[in-house]
Parts: structure tokens; C-alpha cells; sequence
């Protein structure tokens, strides 16, 4: 009898390693961006805050076309050129851009006669510039993972791979820059250098991690087996996402999690000195550092209660796990004390990531049941439109606090009460508040364990009975 297969691709641990190291990449881009763009804007450069509020939510106006769009394009993309493929042809187009970008965030060219609109122009172009390359690559990328690992197995190896490489990418991404940046909100001109020496430094570990990524970590079907699937049009494809209500709750759900992913990096200089007195960058970057390296053991643990329990309902615990540490955070002053409840907090970060990759990884699959099709881009960038609200959310959240208490305008000398209860409450519970949401969604949420593994049982039947076909 033939040897029985689980996959079309072996998984050898060099190509899984190579695959992994793209959530460097990604990591480091987009934490690194997330981490110093508000706080550089508004605190060094000078920009009001209700300003920023304005080009964050032009900014995610925009994304609103540019992530479904080119996830639909991805899913039509069939050529022979830039490696072959539908994915790896847009990575390598936004390899060596994405590396660049990394600079041209933190040079809106300030002086005392730059006219404030100017600069707020730079910051809405560049972030756009930015977001665009950013999602040819990471939507692309991340696409890969449900169709180059399709058993429930191989997606366990892989995920947790990749959760791992994540860390060192967010370690990477917001510990480098303190290395050259010792306070994050001072205002002078020395300290935008600071930014840009930053900047292009990330630019470097983007540039080599893509390559690993491209070169050894990225395996599509063969050309003739894409082109002999029928797809949709570009907008066929996002609409029918749209009406497929699982993914509809499922995408909510998600978004309540990316306001916390949002606002935790965009308020924590912040929060740090004003609420634990603490102004160093390293230490200040020392309390997310600390959640990210304690999400990597918070990894394995989802993943071994994923299976035990099932996608859905590991996603409900791990949340409502997050929501009873996040609370106590209101109450802390004390930085260490801060620190230890943020590596609690870690273990509940943990369970997002690598819950929402699954997820989206089974309605992918129960999709290409009834379609013949396997369109996860479109799926994650209908996804990506959907999280991009996070931002809107969680700049509206810091503008509605910072604003009412007197910081319209970055003024570190006057501080009062009522602004350091704000900032608690901003790093507790308006994410504990937006989890709990969460957990309503995922209660209507129907893919539960039972319905994914008769899918994986049908998946692995589809396999044997193609492997005996070909042998007869």
C-alpha cells in the first residue's frame, strides 16, 4: 500500500524556519511603525493631537481600499515572472521598498518655518506609502501559511514557529530603537536624528529577514495546477467574503483585539512616565518587551489547549484570561510592580495571534469546500480592512482622554490627576472592555472543534484517494 500523505508539500524543518522568519520581518515593520509613529508625531515633532486623530482616520479611510483590493488582486495574480506564482511575485516587489520605508517615516524635514500643515501632509502620505507596501508583502506572506500548511498538525508546527519568531521580531522591532533613541518624547533636533538612525536601522533587519523569507520559506503550487483554477474578479471575491457571515463575526471579534494590539504600543511612552514615572526608552520599551517574551511559552500552552478544546473555545478562554489581567493595571503605580502584571498580560497577547490565524485558516478551508478555490488573501484582506478600524478606535480613545485633560498639545510640566486616571484607564479598561465585546462575537461564532475536524477528516480522505488515483 502506498505510504499515506497528510500534505502536497513535506515541511522540512529548514523550509518551516525559512517560512518563520518572515514574522521578523513583519514584526519589526509593523511594531517598530506602530511603537514610535504616534509618539514621534505628536510628542517630538509637535503635531496637536486632535490632528493626528484626523490623519489616522483619513489613513484607515484609505485602507479601506488598499487591503481588500490587493488581496483580490493576489488571489487573480498568475505569471511565471518574479519567481512564479500568485504570492512571491508581489513579496519580492515590496522587499526592498518596504526596507526603505522604514527611513522615510521619520523625515518630514521639520524646522521652525515648516508651516504645521505641511508636516501633517508628510505624516498622512507617508503613512499610507507605508501601509500599501507593508500589506503587498504581509498579506501575501501570511496567505501562504493556510495553503502551504493544511493539516491541523503541520498548522500547529507552523504556528508555533512562527509565534516564536514573532517575539524576536517585536523584541527587534521596539528594542532596537532604544538603542539609539534614549528618550522617546523629547523634542529637539538631535532626537529626530536619533528617529532616523533608528529607522534605518530597522530598515537593514527588514531587508535580510524578507530575503530569508522570499528565498527559502515560500513554496507555491506549480503554475499549471494555479491556472487551472477558476477565481473570481477582484471585487466578486471581496463581496462574496463579505456574505459569508462566519467570517463576518469572526473578522468583529478580531477587531476588538486589534484595538488592544493598537493602543497598548501607542500609549505606553506615555503611561511609563506619567503613570509609573519612568521616562528611560529602555525601560520603557522593557514593559511590552516583557509581555512578548512571556507570550512565546503563552504559545505552546494555547496551542496544547487548541487541541483539547478547539479553535473557538480556546480563543473565548484565552481572552477572558486577558480581561482578568489587564483590569489590575488601572491600580498599579509602581513600575516593577507594572512590569510583572505585564508579562502576566503576555500569556494572554499569546492566544490573539496565533487564535485568528487558525480561525481564518478554517473558514479558508470550509470556503474551498464549497468553492474549489482557495482565496485566503481575500479573506485576510477583508480581514486587514476590518482590523484597520483598531486604529481609528484607538487614536479616538487617546485624543478623547488626552483632550479633555489638557494635552490637546504634548506639555510634559503640567500633569494632573485627572490626566493620570485617563492614562490608566487607556492601559486598562478600555481593552479589557473591547475583549469582552469579543467574547460576545466568538459566543456567535459557529466553527466549532467538532465541525473543523470532520473538515480535516474529509481534507485527509481528499488526500489518500488523490495519492491511490495517481498509483492506478
Amino acid at each position: 500500500m502506498a505510504e499515506k500523505k497528510e500534505s502536497r508539500f513535506k515541511v522540512p524543518l529548514k523550509f518551516n524556519l525559512a517560512f518563520a522568519t518572515g514574522e521578523i520581518t513583519d514584526a519589526v515593520a509593523y511594531q517598530g511603525f506602530s511603537f514610535l509613529i504616534f509618539t514621534f508625531y505628536y510628542a517630538v515633532i509637535g503635531i496637536k493631537v486632535q490632528h493626528v486623530m484626523i490623519i489616522y482616520i483619513l489613513w484607515s479611510i484609505y485602507n479601506a481600499f488598499n487591503d481588500p483590493i490587493l488581496g483580490g488582486f493576489s488571489d487573480k495574480t498568475r505569471t511565471k515572472k518574479l519567481g512564479g506564482g500568485r504570492r512571491r511575485p508581489w513579496m519580492i516587489v515590496a522587499w526592498i521598498p518596504l526596507s526603505l520605508i522604514m527611513f522615510f517615516l521619520f523625515t518630514p524635514f521639520s524646522t521652525a518655518n515648516t508651516h504645521p500643515v505641511w508636516v501633517a501632509v508628510y505624516f498622512f502620505l507617508i503613512i499610507c506609502i507605508f501601509d500599501t507596501i507593508y500589506t503587498a508583502f504581509s498579506l501575501n506572506r501570511t496567505s501562504l501559511y493556510p495553503e502551504m500548511f493544511r493539516t491541523d498538525r503541520e498548522r500547529e508546527e507552523a504556528g508555533t514557529g512562527r509565534r516564536i519568531f514573532m517575539v524576536l521580531g517585536l523584541i527587534l522591532g521596539m528594542g532596537v530603537p532604544t538603542l539609539f533613541i534614549p528618550t522617546l518624547t523629547e523634542s529637539s533636533q538631535q532626537n529626530i536624528y536619533n528617529y532616523w538612525i533608528a529607522g534605518a536601522v530597522l530598515g537593514v533587519i527588514v531587508f535580510v529577514t524578507a530575503f530569508i523569507n522570499i528565498k527559502w520559506g515560500v513554496k507555491e503550487p506549480p503554475l499549471e495546477e494555479l491556472e487551472q483554477k477558476e477565481t473570481y474578479g477582484v471585487f466578486q471575491s471581496i463581496w462574496y467574503t463579505l456574505k459569508n457571515w462566519k467570517f463576518v463575526v469572526f473578522i468583529l471579534c478580531s477587531l476588538m483585539n486589534w484595538y488592544v494590539f493598537a493602543l497598548f504600543p501607542m500609549i505606553m511612552p506615555i503611561y511609563s512616565e506619567f503613570v509609573l514615572l519612568e521616562s528611560n526608552s529602555m525601560l520603557v520599551v522593557l514593559l511590552l518587551l516583557v509581555a512578548f517574551v512571556s507570550s512565546a511559552p503563552g504559545v505552546v500552552f494555547w496551542s496544547w489547549v487548541d487541541s483539547k478544546v478547539g479553535s473557538k473555545v480556546g480563543f473565548i478562554i484565552s481572552q477572558a484570561y486577558w480581561v482578568a489581567v489587564l483590569i489590575p493595571l488601572f491600580f498599579v503605580t509602581n513600575y516593577y510592580i507594572a512590569l510583572v502584571m505585564m508579562a502576566l498580560n503576555g500569556v494572554g497577547l499569546a492566544g490573539s495571534p496565533y487564535f485568528i490565524d487558525r480561525n481564518i485558516s478554517n473558514i479558508a478551508d470550509e470556503d474551498e469546500r464549497k468553492t474549489g478555490q482557495r482565496r485566503e488573501a481575500s479573506y485576510y484582506g477583508v480581514h486587514a480592512l476590518v482590523i484597520r478600524l483598531s486604529s481609528i478606535f484607538a487614536i479616538v480613545s487617546v485624543s478623547s482622554v488626552l483632550s479633555r485633560y489638557g494635552w490637546s498639545l504634548f506639555d510634559p510640566e503640567v500633569v494632573s490627576v485627572d490626566l493620570v486616571t485617563g492614562l490608566k484607564s487607556l492601559i486598562s479598561f478600555f481593552p479589557a472592555g473591547a475583549l469582552v465585546i469579543g467574547i460576545v462575537f466568538l459566543l456567535i461564532y459557529p466553527m466549532n472543534k467538532k465541525k473543523v475536524d470532520e473538515m480535516q477528516t474529509l481534507y485527509k480522505e481528499g488526500i489518500e484517494k488523490s495519492e491511490l488515483k495517481k498509483l492506478d
